[in-house]
């Protein structure tokens, strides 16, 4: 990065008749320097990235024809690099027109369980399941204020679905939803009720086990007649709060289906309701629980671990036309019938605890035929065991405190002793290493592969933001026929990891396939932010391995050569330094927040907007006004061969070498400087001429505002080397 010299920053947006946005004052960093009657503020190079090195990029190509200063306005302008500290800022005029933005009740009764128990309230039930887009929480409630969970680690058809709800309010109404695709709405409404909020008992923490079932039913749906699937019950109370109760409705029969299986054991490790999970206690590991009840409300949005791994793969594979059923880990567990002539097994993101049971119901599957596919990364990691009906997990995690000794269902790692059994001698591959860092890229290493038909996948061609946040990587413990065909880095906690995309064909034909990340399930969450690229990269790769799948073994028709020491024999790729201009999503860099958004530019490249939690200064009545907020900071377009821009001012019209010219459009100045030492090697900068408001200090060292006009830095185009 170059340090330019340390000085206050005045930064500015392009000026339109109105007054109102200001722009971030920034201090000892490298940003431009103060415009001059005839320079206004430059670019300085990226953080970490210098421009004239870009990262590898497969994002090619704005449409050719296509120029940005086509609207009659400028996109917003100032820039602020990464820096420790901000003042309040000169205020500064609007961005112009046209700029895009980031784009009911009766006393409990007594089931026969002995459970307290409600009786039926009055309850509206569909004729058919109604495509919604209701199902989305807009004004989430707390733990304390609302919350329940649905009765049973699952459903079959025709099961009673009792939820017991705790709240503060007077009422809730429940909005049963089944989640799938639905032409895009994401969920049908099935269901509705309301029901009054009556007191429940304390939860109970016998042996750091929160468990609630000495809650009363608050109201029972009748679920005869419903699709197999997972549900989501939004619970919305009087005051207008809402969470979530998940139930997961099994298909009693996967013959000629590819079966969807739901990791509750995994939701239920992982909730951290009432302040235990098998990860933490109250104070930290030590008090952890290592038996959890699925029993309770499950912390985050009441469906966090389905919102975060599951559902956004759940709605896309509904699009598919492709028969699905549906099952849980228990349902595995059971195995049995149910899953004869099963086409595949599809464990979706996030699958860690499963019992020994479940592995061996998993490979009696594969040795009959049928596929297995991971759509995530960190399957088949931990040993755990059920209690008799299912509403229990335990895992105690280490061999001396597991009562049960020497045994294959002591709970420890499926790779530890006592009696070692790696999970990648099933999978293909196994977990390498966990961090909360950025996700980066996955790196193509066979482009040839059959799952990345339709891709235009090259060698070495990387997708951004799809490895991580747990990763698999192949090794001695794999399968000696399996193939990787994708082999990527991620940052993990404390070092370099390796993520491996594997495949291999079992004796039976069956395949099994890993895709070593949790990146593809992260990147269909609703809501998520991701290179446009990269996720047309999902959407096609998980299409082609799922329809591929439902049409029977694998193996008979796809067979990919091994290449575990070739692989391994060669270095691991670098891992992509961080760059806060091109990862979707908000981050803290350099003591500062940034927040970046990307989207399709052309139908080759890809465009992100950066902004910075920033304080400005407006103009209010004449008067200055200062102002903490989020600003636009830049634009940044993708690498991207010259050769595509050869219409397009930004790119420098394609052509290599230094020069920085002039041009107009839609009655705007602009300036782009290509190849020079402030835009570097390999890159672009373009400026619009605009009014923007700088500072001087007056004789008794006062600070004074007032306009100015000159060049603003506008956005950052970069080369593909």
């Amino acid at each position: 990065m170059r340090h330019l010299r340390s000085a206050l920053i005045l930064l500015a947006v392009v000026a339109t008749t109105a007054v109102g946005a200001g722009v971030p004052v920034v201090a000892d960093e490298p940003p431009p320097p103060t415009p001059s009657s005839t320079a206004g503020p430059s670019g300085a190079t990226e953080p970490g990235q210098d421009p004239s090195s870009p990262s590898p990029s497969t994002s090619p190509s704005p449409d050719p024809g296509e120029s940005p200063g086509a609207s009659p306005t400028a996109e917003p302008s100032p820039s602020v690099e990464p820096s420790p500290s901000v003042e309040p800022s000169a205020p500064a005029e609007p961005t112009a027109p046209g700029s895009p933005e980031p784009s009911p009740g009766e006393e409990p009764s007594t089931s026969p369980s002995g459970e307290p128990e409600a009786a039926v309230a009055p309850q509206a039930v569909l004729p058919a399941a109604v495509p919604s887009t209701g199902w989305r929480i807009t004004n989430l409630a707390g733990e304390a204020d609302l919350g329940g969970y649905s009765v049973g680690e699952s459903l079959a058809p025709g099961d009673d679905m009792r939820l017991k709800i705790r709240g503060t309010a007077a009422t809730v109404q429940m909005d049963v939803y089944r989640m799938g695709h639905y032409d895009g709405a994401g969920a049908a409404l099935v269901a509705q009720a309301v029901a009054p909020l009556t007191a429940q008992p304390a939860c109970s923490t016998a042996n750091r086990t929160v468990d609630c079932s000495a809650w009363s039913v608050t109201h029972t749906f009748d679920t005869d007649g419903w699709e197999p699937g997972v549900y989501f019950t939004k619970l919305t109370d009087n005051l207008n709060r809402e969470r979530y109760i998940p139930t997961v409705i099994r298909s009693t029969d996967h013959a000629g289906t590819v079966v969807v299986m739901s990791a509750t054991s995994n939701h239920a490790a992982y909730n951290y309701f009432g302040q235990y999970s098998l990860y933490k206690g109250p104070t930290g590991y030590a008090d952890r629980s290592t038996t959890v009840s699925l029993h309770r409300p499950e912390s985050g949005n009441g469906a966090q671990k389905i919102w975060d791994y599951e559902l956004g793969l759940i709605q896309y594979l509904e699009s598919l036309n492709v028969p699905l059923s549906y099952t849980s880990n228990a349902g595995l567990h059971r195995g049995g019938p149910a899953f004869d002539d099963a086409l595949a097994l599809v464990a979706l993101g996030h699958d860690e605890y499963w019992t020994v049971q479940m592995k061996a119901n998993a490979q009696k599957l594969r040795d009959a035929g049928t596929n297995l596919i991971f759509l995530g990364s960190d399957a088949i990691y931990w040993r755990m065991r059920w209690n008799a009906d299912y509403t229990t997990v335990t895992t105690y995690r280490e061999e001396g405190l597991d009562p049960v000794k020497d045994s294959p269902e002591t709970t420890t790692l499926f790779r530890s002793d006592p009696f070692p059994d790696p999970e990648a001698g099933l999978i293909g591959s196994m977990y390498d290493c966990y961090g909360h860092n950025p996700r980066t890229d996955l790196v193509v290493y066979n482009p040839d592969f059959w799952a990345f038909r339709g891709t235009g996948a090259t060698k070495g061609a990387a997708y951004p933001g799809l490895i991580g946040h747990e990763v698999d990587k192949a090794g001695s413990a794999s399968p000696t026929s399996v193939h990787i065909a994708a082999h990527s880095t991620y940052n993990c906690a404390d070092r370099t990891g390796l993520s491996d995309l594997t495949y291999y064909v079992a004796p039976s034909g069956a395949g099994v396939l890993n895709l070593g990340t949790m990146g593809f399930a992260l990147s269909l969450t609703p809501g998520a932010t991701v290179v446009d690229r990269s996720l047309q990269f999902v959407k096609t790769v998980v299409a082609t391995i799922v329809r591929e799948a439902a049409v029977g073994p694998l193996g008979q028709r796809f067979t990919e050569e091994p290449n575990l020491d070739e692989v391994y024999s060669a270095p691991p790729p670098d891992p992509k330094p961080f760059d806060v201009y091109t990862t979707p999503g908000t981050h803290t860099y350099n003591g500062r927040q940034w927040r970046t958004t990307c989207a399709a530019y052309s139908s080759q490249i890809d465009r992100c907007r950066t902004d910075i939690m920033a304080t400005q200064v407006t103009s209010v009545s004449g008067a200055f006004v200062s102002k903490t907020d989020w600003y636009f900071n830049n634009l940044t377009y993708v690498e991207s061969p010259r050769s595509l821009w050869t219409t397009n001012p930004l790119g420098g019209y394609g052509t290599p070498g230094p020069k920085d010219f002039t041009w107009t459009s839609g009655g705007r100045q602009w300036r782009t400087e290509c190849d020079t030492a402030v835009s570097g090697g390999g890159g672009c900068r373009a400026y619009i001429w605009g009014s923007f408001i700088t500072s001087r200090l007056d004789s008794a060292g006062n600070r004074v505002f007032f306009w100015d006009k000159g060049w603003i830095f506008n956005n950052i185009v970069r080369f593909t080397a």
